[in-house]
């Protein structure tokens, strides 16, 4: 009895399959299963894809200026004018390092493009120490020089010169200073990053700091 049951079954198994509806019937159930996953993706795609739209924006709009778009949600523009506003205030603070010509010149880019990833975004840049910030990334070396006194003598005179720092690890001492805590690693990739599409260079993907540095107590210059 049991041998004729079990060739009745699959008989109308290889039946089943070879039925056209069936398959119809089994993709269809599939697809009610996994639609909802499917749109969960698209849309984290969609969503993700237009916050690369809008981080890349900001990047150029804050570095190279331009006009805002209309599309460009009012908190986001407000986060665009503070930082143009910003970095102008840096090239002033840069312009005070008096570096000398032949110490090389201080990477403005880079020096906005750390601060972008530590305030975009942040509730207030009121009370930021803009000289300071910039003087993260310098150091300052005692040199002599010979002046002539009016006497038509020469003496030799002690002064001192900011010199642009080229370790970066030592600028992120400097900023964990004045701030009074660690940029994480995340902080310094983010930087790198913007500093990469600053100048126009292919990058993996920007994401905005949401850790903002306390601004109180920022006065005391970095240049060590």
């Amino acid at each position: 009895m049991a041998a004729p049951a079990v060739a009745l079954a699959v008989k109308a198994a290889v039946a089943a399959a070879t039925d056209k509806r069936t398959w119809k019937v089994i993709a269809v159930t599939i697809t009610a299963v996994l639609m909802p996953f499917i749109l969960a993706v698209l849309l984290l795609m969609s969503f993700l894809s237009g916050g690369a739209a809008h981080n890349n924006d900001a990047v150029n709009l804050a570095f190279h200026g331009g006009t805002i778009s209309s599309d460009v949600p009012s908190e986001y523009r407000q986060h665009i004018e503070e930082m143009q506003d910003a970095f102008s205030q840096l090239d002033d603070a840069i312009a005070q390092l008096h570096i000398e010509s032949g110490d090389g010149s201080l990477d403005s880019t880079r020096v906005k493009a750390v601060f972008y990833s530590l305030y975009f975004g942040a509730d207030s840049l009121q009370g930021v120490d803009y000289d300071s910030f910039a003087g993260c990334f310098a150091k300052t070396e005692t040199r002599t020089r010979t002046v002539q006194n009016p006497d038509g003598t020469h003496t030799e005179q002690s002064y001192d010169a900011a010199v642009p720092l080229t370790d970066l690890n030592q600028v992120f001492k400097n900023l964990d200073r004045l701030l009074g805590r660690t940029v994480t690693d995340d902080e310094k990739s983010n930087a790198d990053e913007i500093y990469q599409r600053a100048l126009g260079e292919t990058g993996t993907g920007l994401t905005v700091s949401s850790q903002v540095p306390s601004t109180a107590g920022l006065i005391s210059p970095c240049r060590k």
